[in-house]
């Protein structure tokens, strides 16, 4: 009776062979489980990484042509450290993208000159009424052809005394002399800003007047030298448009996965719309 019970009992239990291919059946279910869901938690953030990308390049577009639409003087190219550079390369005479891209924004105006300054000094009593001019900003006055930064802003509630980084080029008259009698003129001007775009170490970084380190437009830029002056077909530089060329991003966070996420390419050309500053 006991060895009946105990061959029934035996008969019962899996063999090695069945634990095998239990076993390998398992495996593989789960190896599929985790392929799909590891397939799927990639794409999830390849996805999320191209929509943050995306949208920190929209942001940054959409700011610089706004700046450049606003624009009041021929845009000029500048280095990674703000420095102006040429806009075609000497040797093959083509367009040579820079790292950054610099240009006059109106600031403040029109402020009147009340008091005749000499050529060689470097003050200018300006009439701003309420407006208090920063340090950094320009001084543009286009009848007089006078165009420089403001060095040192004087105290005062009405008129207040700009010291500028150099010396005037030529006089500033408010009033002339007929022979017969000595009339009033009436001097203008404005304040601008200089705004700057530079792409450094992989981050777009926006300049203001009195801005040092600038502000973090867009993070993981891929092209070193986005802007340019494209050409006329005479080959002259054409100031009406700047392109933006190359302006591409990426998110450095998704790159462990072993794919560059998130490649966003930009080429497009904004004009601006004035030109009120005869220089740079």
């Amino acid at each position: 009776m006991k060895r009946s019970c105990l061959s029934r009992v035996r008969s019962s239990a899996f063999t090695l062979i069945e634990l095998m291919v239990s076993t390998m059946v398992v495996g593989v279910t789960g190896s599929i489980i985790f392929v799909i869901l590891n397939t799927g938690m990639v794409l999830f953030a390849k996805n999320t990484a191209i929509n943050v990308a995306h949208q920190q390049a929209r942001v940054a577009v959409l700011k610089m042509e706004q700046d450049l639409h606003s624009a009041i003087s021929i845009p000029q190219l500048v280095d990674a450290d703000r420095n102006v550079v040429s806009s075609v390369d000497p040797a093959s005479g083509q367009p040579r993208p820079a790292a950054g891209i610099s240009f006059q924004v109106f600031a403040a105006g029109p402020f009147t000159i009340p008091a005749r300054a000499l050529a060689g000094q470097r003050n200018v009593v300006v009439r701003t009424g309420g407006y208090v001019p920063k340090v950094g900003q320009r001084l543009c006055l286009p009848l007089h052809q006078v165009e420089l930064d403001i060095a040192v802003v004087g105290s005062g509630i009405t008129d207040r005394t700009l010291t500028l980084v150099s010396n005037l080029p030529r006089p500033i008259e408010v009033s002339l002399d007929d022979g017969t009698a000595v009339q009033p003129v009436v001097v203008t001007g404005f304040i601008s800003d200089r705004y700057t775009y530079v792409v450094k170490n992989g981050e777009l970084r926006y300049f203001k007047p009195g801005d040092a380190l600038g502000r973090p437009m867009a993070n993981d830029i891929t092209s070193a030298t986005p802007f340019s002056i494209p050409l006329t077909p005479a080959g002259a530089e054409y100031n009406r448009f700047v392109a933006a060329i190359n302006l591409s991003t990426a998110d450095h966070t998704s790159n462990r996965r072993g794919f560059r996420a998130a490649n966003m390419f930009l080429n497009a050309q904004v004009p601006y719309r004035a030109k009120l500053c005869y220089y740079q």
